[in-house]
């Protein structure tokens, strides 16, 4: 999948049914001989000339949504089988790579990630239709499932840590010992300088949230020399490697 962060430093991710609530969610596209005659009805509900914005897929079916999307359109609901996608309609099928929208994209990921388990999609994700929203969706079903599974209730720390002069190797081992204990899986990132001793994302249980900042803490006051920048929670950009490109 293609992802994107939108990370603020701080130190110390079949049927079609509609749904009514705060949120709202629409069913099918133009008249398909495959669809029920109830799904063909549905059709009417698509605004002309306006394309899907997927923000991220979920399993959870019951979600109140008190914000809007992009353009500020309100984030509506596409269940196919046991899915949940999360779009907001959206004028043009190539959006243009703004810093304002890109950083509100980010936001909106987060916003949703803080209530439920969602695959955050990248910025810029859009669909001509739903049918094409449907097959894109279904050819990665099986990786869809068991990526929701792994990041259930979980949430994405970034840790670095910068060194000033040579540091022993032991050092960056019981760092990552450490850290390791508290989390599910972790991902090293690109050591883009010579100073930098490790450049990892952690996955952690949301109820280890706080016990893996203490640690983090625990560790910066062992480390004197080295510099911790530690950021996050984060939606789980680092542990989805679903392919889920936009379409037209």
């Amino acid at each position: 999948m293609e992802t994107g962060k939108n990370k603020k430093q701080k130190e110390r991710k079949p049927q079609l049914t509609p749904k009514k609530g705060s949120k709202k969610n629409i069913t099918d596209v133009p008249h398909n001989p495959d669809m029920s005659d109830q799904e063909n009805e549905k059709q009417e509900n698509i605004p002309p000339d306006k394309y899907f914005y997927v923000y991220g897929i979920t399993n959870n079916k019951n979600m109140e949504l008190n914000f809007n999307g992009l353009k500020d359109q309100s984030i509506q609901t596409l269940e196919i089988n046991d899915l949940t996608v999360l779009f907001s309609f959206y004028p043009t099928l190539h959006p243009l790579v703004e810093e304002k929208e890109a950083l509100l994209h980010a936001e909106i990921v987060n916003k949703l990630a803080g209530k439920i388990t969602i695959i955050p999609l990248a910025f810029g994700t859009v669909f001509k239709d739903q049918e094409i929203l449907k097959t894109v969706l279904m050819s990665s079903y099986p990786q869809v499932k068991k990526t929701l599974e792994l990041i259930k209730d979980k949430l994405e720390l970034g840790i670095k840590v910068i060194k000033k002069e040579h540091a022993p190797a032991e050092v960056k081992q019981e760092i990552m010992e450490e850290l390791n204990k508290l989390s599910v899986k972790s991902i090293a990132g690109d050591k883009f300088s010579e100073r930098l001793l490790l450049n990892n994302s952690f996955l952690v249980e949301k109820n280890r949230f706080a016990q893996f900042s203490d640690k983090v803490g625990e560790l910066e006051q062992k480390y004197p020399d080295l510099k911790f920048l530690y950021s996050g929670p984060w939606p789980a950009y680092s542990f989805v490697n679903i392919n889920i490109k936009a379409g037209g």
